[in-house]
């Protein structure tokens, strides 16, 4: 699958984080465009998955899905753009009452009969991206591209460096900003919210 127009200029702000051709949308032959082809998607995702960024979280009650063959009384299916368990619904919370499950594939098995989740999603399109999420992403490609377009030599290695420390610090930034703008009294920190500490 090609990337889009708005994923091109993603990756070509990597390439330009240290002076590597860029590419236009369409080139699917050129080194440049293979390598971010590569590896944008799985970038995108596992930095999805890395933090909860508050453009990619979602909640569902899910749908029982058949019985599991064993251990577990129920199983549902996870929305079809689920990357990774918050937390889930608890309607008296306790440490007696704590809802354990497992997630295996798509699904997830308990022995309760109902599953109401917070989740974080799949997010494909970039304008839903928060744009510090879209500098980290710039950035991870770059990381990831440098060597492979400059070569192994001193001049990739130290650009290379280079871009992790500047990662390093957007990170840190990013990880600042969202504590200045935790809702430390709203419905997410409710404890009726159990961590996900089954998954």
């Amino acid at each position: 699958m090609a990337l889009t127009t708005e994923e091109v200029d993603i990756c070509n702000q990597a390439l330009g984080k240290f002076g590597a051709k860029r590419f236009t949308f369409g080139d699917v032959t050129s080194t440049p465009s293979v390598l971010c082809l590569l590896h944008y998607p799985q970038t995108r995702d596992a930095l999805l998955r890395s933090y909860q960024w508050r453009f990619a979280k979602d909640r569902s009650a899910l749908s029982t899905n058949g019985t599991p063959e064993f251990e577990w009384d129920y199983q549902f299916a996870l929305p079809d753009d689920f990357l990774m368990m918050r937390s889930i619904y608890e309607n008296r919370f306790s440490e007696e009452n704590l809802r354990s499950y497992a997630l295996e594939g798509n699904l997830l098995l308990t022995n309760e009969n109902s599953m109401q989740i917070r989740y974080i999603k799949k997010v494909t399109d970039t304008t839903e991206f928060d744009p510090l999420f879209t500098e980290v992403l710039i950035l991870t490609l770059a990381i990831k591209l440098v060597i492979p377009l400059t070569g192994g030599g001193s001049g990739g290695l130290n650009m290379e460096e280079k871009l992790r420390k500047e990662l390093k610090i957007l990170i840190r930034d990013v990880r600042a900003l969202d504590g200045q703008e935790s809702n430390t009294t709203g419905q997410d920190n409710l404890e009726t919210w159990n961590d996900a500490r089954y998954a």
